[in-house]
């Protein structure tokens, strides 16, 4: 049968269309806004990490869909040169080039819209109308900066975090570099960043830190700022994803630095850090703010032999047949080769001493830690008690032959490479009770479809029946939206939050309506534009250097920044 898998990288369009529920109800007391964002595709370096965001924004009161492409100063400019330019011209001249892609992560700082992504400065737009309004800090408020006359490079996360006590926003600085001569080997400092949501960023370089692969999410505790090292492997011998020779770090380096070294007097110079290193690679982490004296309390989903840096081509193989891959998948990412833990780990905060481990890990029916959903209400914050992981499966004969010889031997390889699913395993989602590390409720999806950019959805307390609720306390009351993506549409799937099990209690979707990627998603309350007066101009980080570059690209340059600063 068709799969989903196969209309992955289709076309994006822009929708605004109003959802017609087909299955169930649609919850009255269904409210507030759900953002979901991805890479827009084809892309010009044909790999799908690559495309310019494309913003979805569901109002669920109304069940309104709208989806846009995001524009940037920067994007905008590319868009016109590859209009006007030859491509050898536009090939030289985008050379280092980093373009803020903004199509990883939607985060709210208070009412503000922040989109993200590992290699760029974080962006804020406005929720209700999508424009772009600003980057977070200025190219020389950060300490690490990869020059370019139109495109200077900024690397930081695709994940910053809301200081519960501070109120600040938390990221990181980076540039990762060859090793000497490596064609396989990177490595780069970390700088820990703080904004205050107005004035200058505050950046600290951080020595003891070695970044090898790159960062991804940033997580708070009441004491600590924590930074893990991804599970993706730079090597600058490949290019968009073809030529890989190694596969990334079977391990997750943590790196924790105190919020008491981070002070305004020694912004700008060193600070000290805990440094811990748990088996199994990873994408994804988040802490319970609250601490138990000095120990805190980590959650890591990990990523066990799932290269997101490696792009199908036309000479991969399907493992175990032999049979080459469809057009349709040149480009996109293989399926993972293991399965993956998500795993509980206390660490002592001053020392990195790991003090205690638990896992989730059920192989045999979720396969493939994608995304997760999470409360983000204070209480669910100070202590987690539920995580919604969605599972991407291993659809039938996606497992590409190289990547599993590259990591056959993984050594915490969970499953035998001869006990690999090459039939497949359906995508899922599972509600995971963070205490006890064990499965509430888990849903499987239909075969041939692929669950995706969960979101979690509190009641709104104005006197709404909640879902749930067994707790007392209010965590878990709620629903849980999962996009759905079908070979010929994509859905929205409502689940009650605690009882999955149960199967969605609504479905809804539009005539046409198809997103091929989706990263991550977020939930807003409430929406309102605000004129916080916060800009950083995309004319000041340019300077003049562009301004010798050709007539052409000058005109360009000229316009954009006429119109978007």
């Amino acid at each position: 049968m068709d799969h989903a898998l196969y209309h992955v990288l289709e076309p994006s369009r822009e929708y605004d269309v109003e959802l017609t529920t087909t299955t169930g109800q649609w919850p009255a007391g269904l409210r507030g806004h759900a953002f979901v964002v991805g890479p827009s595709q084809p892309t010009a370096l044909d790999f799908f990490l690559t495309g310019p965001g494309m913003l979805t924004r569901v109002d669920l009161a109304t069940q309104r869909w709208q989806t846009r492409r995001v524009v940037t100063p920067d994007l905008a400019i590319l868009g016109a040169l590859r209009s006007v330019l030859p491509p050898a011209e536009l090939a030289g001249l985008l050379v280092g080039a980093r373009p803020a892609v903004s199509h990883t992560a939607p985060h709210f700082f208070g009412d503000r819209l922040l989109l993200t992504s590992d290699r760029q400065r974080p962006v804020e737009f406005d929720p209700v109308t999508f424009d772009f309004k600003s980057f977070l800090g200025g190219v020389d408020e950060y300490p690490q900066v990869g020059a370019h006359p139109l495109f200077p490079g900024v690397q930081t996360t695709s994940h910053p975090v809301v200081d519960l006590d501070d109120g600040c926003l938390w990221w990181c600085n980076i540039h990762l570099r060859p090793r000497g001569n490596s064609t396989a080997d990177v490595e780069g400092p970390l700088w820990v960043v703080r904004w205050d949501g107005s004035g200058a960023l505050e950046s600290w370089h951080v020595p003891g830190a070695r970044i090898v692969q790159g960062t991804h999410e940033v997580t708070v505790t009441r004491d600590y700022v924590i930074f893990t090292e991804i599970g993706f492997r730079p090597e600058p011998g490949s290019v968009a994803g073809r030529n890989r020779t190694r596969p990334h770090q079977p391990f997750t380096d943590i790196y924790l630095v105190a919020k008491r070294d981070l002070t305004t007097r020694r912004v700008g110079g060193a600070v000290p850090v805990a440094h811990a290193r748990v088996p199994y690679e990873s994408f994804h982490e988040f802490a319970d703010y609250a601490q138990d004296g000095d120990d805190i309390t980590l959650y890591v989903a990990h990523s066990n032999g799932w290269d997101i840096n490696y792009a199908i081509t036309d000479t991969d193989t399907v493992w175990g047949s032999g049979k080459h891959f469809p057009a349709s998948l040149r480009g996109f990412l293989p399926t993972p080769v293991d399965a993956s833990p998500v795993g509980r780990y206390v660490i002592a905060g001053r020392t990195g001493e790991v003090r205690a481990t638990r896992y989730f890990l059920e192989p045999r029916r979720h396969w493939g830690t994608l995304l997760y959903a999470r409360d983000l209400r204070r209480p669910a914050l100070e202590r987690g008690r539920y995580l919604w992981q969605a599972y991407w499966g291993a659809p039938p004969d996606s497992l590409v032959s190289r990547v599993v010889e590259m990591y056959r031997d993984h050594p915490h390889r969970v499953v035998p490479v001869d006990q690999l699913p090459a039939g497949g395993t359906a995508s899922s989602v599972v509600c995971i009770d963070l205490e006890t590390m064990t499965e509430k409720c888990s849903w499987s999806f239909p075969t041939g479809t692929i669950g995706e950019s969960p979101v979690y959805v509190p009641v709104t307390g104005d006197g709404d029946v909640a879902p749930g609720g067994e707790n007392g306390d209010g965590s878990g009351d709620g629903w849980l939206l999962v996009f759905l993506k079908h070979a010929d549409r994509t859905e929205i799937q409502v689940f009650d939050a605690l009882a999955l099990d149960a199967g969605p209690v609504a479905v809804a979707t539009a005539p046409g309506l198809k997103i091929p990627v989706l990263f991550h998603s977020g939930y807003a309350a409430s929406i309102r534009s605000v004129d916080t007066g916060y800009r950083r101009f995309f004319a000041d980080d340019l300077g003049t250097a562009w301004r010798s570059l050709g007539p052409t690209v000058r005109r360009v340059v000229a316009d954009v920044l006429d119109r978007l600063g």
